[in-house]
């Protein structure tokens, strides 16, 4: 009598595996890892590592809702991949699994999950900015994100980026935080001569202003604010330089 011979379980790929990742098939993801442990130290090509790939997914409903992502990094990190670990670094600036759910994933129920979990909320401002994820700022910035931090490259800090990347709306959450509208960066620019040079909306400077931007600080040619706006044609840009001049 012939014994059937058993098959063994097909070998998973790094490619397959990335696929049930990055499709949140938490049961699927836990059973491979189980199997192939060899598996847990993979990288792709920019450093990322499966904990950074299922933070960057955008929740789908009802294919992708973000519980089942919030799953699926439960179990990577309970297989002991790192909380803060980054996939690549620039300074100080680091590509955690958070930075990855904030920039990438836009998840907010995910990135809510690892700060519970004690994710460092460091840098990751900047993309909340970016995206002009008025949300993420607050959950951020509740989690003991430092308003007011800096990169050791340009010296801005989140609130000179979102006024440098034109997103107003995340500058005024960051003002009313408390952010400092006087922060230069390492180029001597404050936000009011950033918002000058790009020609941003007299609305917008009017709203920096607001929340106390002085315009006598002179940036790396001399010029002030009030200099620069006193010798724009709009009444309306002039018009802030004679407020600024009277503060």
């Amino acid at each position: 009598m012939c014994r059937r011979l058993r098959r063994s379980p097909p070998v998973m790929t790094p490619s397959r595996l990335r696929d049930l990742v990055r499709t949140w098939k938490t049961a699927a993801v836990g059973e491979v890892l189980r199997a192939q442990p060899d598996l847990l130290g993979h990288r792709d090509p920019r450093g990322r590592n499966w904990l950074h790939l299922a933070c960057m997914v955008e929740p789908g409903p009802p294919e992708r809702p973000a519980e089942a992502g919030i799953a699926t990094a439960s179990v990577l990190l309970d297989f002991g991949l790192g909380l803060d670990e980054p996939a690549f670094c620039e300074g100080a600036w680091r590509a955690t699994p958070l930075w990855h759910a904030v920039s990438r994933g836009r998840n907010l129920d995910l990135a809510r999950f690892l700060l519970e979990r004690g994710a460092d909320p460091g840098f990751c401002l900047y993309a909340a900015a970016w995206r002009s994820d008025l949300a993420a700022i607050d959950l951020l910035l509740a989690c003991g994100a430092p308003v007011d931090e800096t990169t050791s490259e340009d010296g801005a800090t989140p609130f000179l980026w979102a006024v440098a990347t034109s997103h107003f709306d995340s500058a005024q959450r960051l003002l009313e935080a408390g952010a400092n509208p006087d922060h230069r960066g390492r180029d001597g620019l404050t936000a009011l001569h950033l918002m000058i040079r790009k020609s941003s909306p007299a609305e917008a400077l009017a709203t920096v202003i607001g929340f106390g931007a002085r315009g006598d600080i002179p940036g790396p040619d001399g010029r002030t604010a009030i200099d620069l706006l006193a010798r724009k044609r709009d009444p309306a840009l002039r018009s802030l330089a004679e407020r600024l001049a009277a503060a």
